[in-house]
This record gives structure tokens, C-alpha cells and sequence, in this order.
């Protein structure tokens, strides 16, 4: 029924009826690729069913909006490539997030920075054709606003610093001196306490020892200024630029892999994991019980267990030997076995499972296999008889070089790596999503080496070495007990001796 008085002209040159849209391609149709009247498609993989061919946007799903089928343009591409990368499996497709990707804006000034509004213009003398209200930044603008905000989350806070400290400081500067009263507020606030950083059930850290600067601890010099090598053989023709070990990529998509072997490629670190790297990655091959080495492999790593001393030596050409050692109670055995079977190196498993993420993130490191080690190679006068490797647990460039001048060469990066990449902790493990492509997973990788191995560098250049590998124990002190019992680094005062006894 017509409402009385509804009825109205529009002037136009055509009248288009749409009645809907009907897909229709005869090759396709004699393919069996048609459903009806559109593309027979899967959208979480956004294939046909030839392997080789994909489908997107109203042709596939049916109708819908422009960006939805720009959506499906970005979506069909992501697998498109995963296919042609030859990845069976890729991380489901995610739109990506890029507004967390601001580039961080520093300025010695940024405490000076107001707040910088956009210019707003308002609603204008015709609201109803929707003229711009307000100005976006310029880039100059962003970069001031982002050199102000963004020094908010700066210092993230420790155990002897928080944020408020900063705060404090900057309000007792611009407060008059006879301002009594908010003197007195601000000392009160102060004065509270507040919980001890170092309780009795507290683990042992590394982030308990800190380095003695070169001036303390020997002639002064200027090591700044000197170069600092970081690389080490391992044999005569395996040298890693970088003394690091990509470790936990058994537990990766294929895609993650793929990035990971890249990167540390170019970056002439090395990988260890069960599966075969691409290209000519420096590979240490974990062995399982009845496994055999494969061809490629610069070394094997063999788990200890009891029963290994009674099957017959593992015979690897010109590939080097280790085992993994992840018991504390284990040393004895396993050391003497390695030392009598000519192994090459130990790989000390502080959170167990040989480098796997899951148990890095559930497990608390055990430093003090790397500190018995030492202590039982030394008792048998072998002390760098066996390259130690160590993984589990290493965060940072400062990190690795504690644990090398606790003895180790090598170091491994798990968890650490997996974040670089993009990998996200839920659940106590690492969940990936697909909102970043291959190359910005390589740089960032490489990144975090690079950086990784500039601070332990200048870890070595404050002690006054030119070589990362000739930091040794006496360059550390701890500041906690239990870091001092675990690792046998003194705490100043205390027990300066250094005699520790085996844990």
C-alpha cells in the first residue's frame, strides 16, 4: 500500500535494477571450480579445490562491501604466497595491526613539550556536507607527540628503581623551597615502604651480578675505544661471528623457521634443533635414541642418560660431538664420559627439553649447572678441555656475557628470539599470528642478535677486555646471597674468597 504523498522524482540519465549478481565462467565451470553461481572456495585457506588456484571477493563469498573484498585481496595473497614458499601449513591470516608501529621519537626537550592539539577548524557554515572538522599531525607533529607520551613507558622499572622515583624528581625541582608543606607530602610519600625486591624465596638471577668496571679491577685504560671481538671457532673451519645459537624452532610454524634460518645466516650466528635448516646455516643436530646424524650437520648433540655409557660411541666423521645435560646430579658421569669419549662440547639444558620454548617460559633456569660444571672440569684439570654452550633462560646481550665469563662460549636464544619475531606469550607458550611478513621477522631477528652482541661487547670493553671470551669470574660480583651461593661469584664484603662449595 502507497503512503499518500510519498512519491518524488530523481532526475537521473539511467536506471540500473539490481537484482543481485550471478558469478559465471565457463572454464572454470568445466574445471568443477563453480558453485552455482560463484567460486567454490575455502575462506580459511581461500583455495579452490586445485591446489593452485584461489579465489577472493564477491565472485568467491558473495556480496559485500569494498573493503571486505580488499580484505580478501590481502588474505588470498598471504596464502598465495605461503604456497608458493612451499609452506603446507602458514599461520592463519590476521589483519595486521600497524598502529602499535610507531616509530619511538626521542628530544632531549621532551620534558619541555606541551600537549599539541590538532587544528580544529569545526562544524564550518554547511555541517551537512561533512566538511573536515580537525587536522591530522603532520609528521613533524607526531614525532613532537610521540617524544613527549611514549617517555611515559621509558623506565619500565626494576628492583631498585621505579617510575615514581622520576616523577618525584622532577616535582622536588619545580617546587619552591619553602613550600613546606609539599615537601612534607612528598618525603611522607617517599618513606613508605614497600615490598623487600629480594625475598628469602627469591631464585637465583643473573640479573643479581653486575661487572667490575676496569678501573676498579686493573690498570686503568680506555677499552672504549678499542675494538672487541666476539666470535669463536668452534672448529677449524665452524666459526660463529656471533657467539649465539637460535634454539626452541622445533616448535615453530614452517614460515618461522624459514625466517630464523635466514636471518641467522646472515647474521653468522647458528641454530640448534632437530629439524634441517635451509641454505648453509651453521646446525648443531639434536639426536634423539637411535637417530643417526644427518650430512649437513656442523655437530650433534646426543641427551645424556645413564645407558649412554654402555652403547657403542657415537661415530659422526668430522662432525662435532656433544651432550646435553640438564641434571645437576648427572655432572660427574657425563664429564667423565665426554672427556673419555673425545666429545667436543656439553650443551648445559638449564630449563630442560633442549632449548624448547615451552619449558623456558615454565621453568626456572638452573645457572648452577654451568657453575658445577666449571668446578668438575677444573678438578680434573680440563678446564677448557669441553666448549660449554648454554641454554635457557638468556635474555639480553648483558646476559650472555655473564654466563661467558662464568665459562661459557656459546649461548642460546629461545624465548627471546621467538619475541623478536613477533611470537606472543599466552597460556605459557608461544602463539604466532600472521601480521607480519617474512622480511620485517628477518630484521627484527637479526636485530636483536645484532644489539645482543653490541652489549655484551661493551660488557667486555668496561672490564677492559678486547675479546668477549676473556671475561672471566673475577670481572662479576654478585649482590645477592643466593645469586652468590648458586653461580660462586662473591658479594663484595662478604665472601670475597671466591670459595665456594660444589652445590
Amino acid at each position: 500500500m502507497a503512503v499518500e504523498g510519498s512519491a518524488f522524482e530523481i532526475p537521473c540519465g539511467m536506471v540500473i535494477a539490481a537484482v543481485g549478481q550471478k558469478g559465471a565462467n565457463e572454464a572454470l565451470d568445466t574445471a568443477g571450480l563453480m558453485d552455482v553461481d560463484r567460486v567454490r572456495a575455502d575462506f580459511a585457506t581461500m583455495r579452490t579445490a586445485d591446489p593452485k588456484v584461489f579465489a577472493a571477493g564477491d565472485g568467491a563469498f558473495g556480496g559485500s562491501t569494498i573493503v571486505m573484498a580488499m580484505q580478501h585481496g590481502q588474505r588470498a595473497a598471504y596464502y598465495v604466497r605461503a604456497a608458493l614458499e612451499k609452506i603446507d601449513s602458514p599461520i592463519p591470516y590476521r589483519t595486521p595491526y600497524r598502529t602499535r608501529r610507531v616509530p619511538v621519537a626521542q628530544d632531549l626537550k621532551w620534558e619541555q613539550f606541551a600537549v599539541e592539539e590538532p587544528v580544529f577548524h569545526g562544524v564550518g557554515e554547511e555541517p551537512a556536507s561533512f566538511p573536515e572538522i580537525e587536522d591530522t599531525y603532520d609528521e613533524a607533529a607526531a614525532m613532537r607527540e610521540a617524544a613527549r607520551c611514549y617517555r611515559c613507558d621509558a623506565e619500565t622499572g626494576s628492583t631498585d628503581y621505579s617510575v615514581h622515583h622520576r616523577e618525584d624528581l622532577f616535582s622536588m625541582a619545580r617546587t619552591h623551597p619553602k613550600d613546606v608543606d609539599k615537601h612534607r607530602a612528598m618525603l611522607q610519600r617517599r618513606l613508605s615502604p614497600r615490598d623487600n625486591p629480594y625475598p628469602d624465596e627469591r631464585p637465583a638471577s643473573l640479573d643479581d651480578l653486575v661487572f667490575l668496571p676496569a678501573n676498579l679491577s686493573r690498570l686503568v685504560i680506555d677499552p672504549y675505544r678499542e675494538a672487541c671481538r666476539i666470535d669463536i671457532d668452534l672448529a677449524p673451519d665452524l666459526n660463529l661471528k656471533q657467539p649465539f645459537l637460535v634454539s626452541g624452532l622445533d616448535d615453530a610454524p614452517e614460515e618461522i623457521r624459514q625466517v630464523a634460518w635466514r636471518a641467522v645466516e646472515q647474521n653468522g650466528a647458528g641454530v640448534v634443533s632437530r629439524a634441517i635448516p635451509d641454505g648453509s646455516v651453521h646446525w648443531l643436530q639434536i639426536l634423539e635414541a637411535g637417530e643417526t646424524a644427518h650430512s649437513r650437520a656442523a655437530g650433534v648433540v646426543q641427551r645424556w642418560q645413564k645407558s649412554l655409557a654402555k652403547e657403542d660411541p657415537l661415530r659422526v666423521g668430522n662432525q662435532l660431538k656433544g651432550i646435553s645435560l640438564a641434571v645437576i646430579e648427572d655432572i660427574d658421569d657425563a664429564v667423565d664420559y665426554a672427556l673419555a669419549r673425545h666429545y667436543d662440547f656439553l650443551m648445559l639444558d638449564s630449563t630442560g627439553g633442549q632449548g624448547s620454548w615451552r619449558n623456558e617460559l615454565d621453568a626456572q633456569p638452573r645457572f648452577e649447572l654451568l657453575s658445577s660444571v666449571v668446578a668438575a672440569l677444573r678438578e680434573r684439570k680440563k678446564e677448557e678441555v669441553l666448549t660449554l654452550i648454554f641454554a635457557g633462560g638468556v635474555r639480553s646481550g648483558t646476559d650472555a656475557a655473564r654466563l661467558i665469563a662464568m665459562g661459557a662460549s656459546v649461548v642460546t636464544y629461545g624465548v627471546t628470539s621467538a619475541i623478536a619475531m613477533g611470537g606472543e606469550i599466552h597460556g605459557g607458550e608461544i602463539h604466532w599470528q600472521s601480521d607480519r611478513t617474512p622480511e620485517e621477522r628477518v630484521e627484527s631477528l637479526k636485530a636483536i642478535l645484532n644489539a645482543n652482541a653490541g652489549e655484551a661487547s661493551m660488557m667486555a670493553r668496561c672490564t677492559g677486555k678486547t675479546r668477549l671470551h676473556n671475561l672471566e669470574p673475577e670481572d662479576l660480583r654478585s649482590v645477592t646471597l643466593t645469586t652468590s651461593s648458586t653461580m660462586r661469584v662473591p658479594v663484595p664484603g662478604h665472601n670475597v674468597t671466591g670459595r665456594h662449595s660444589r652445590v
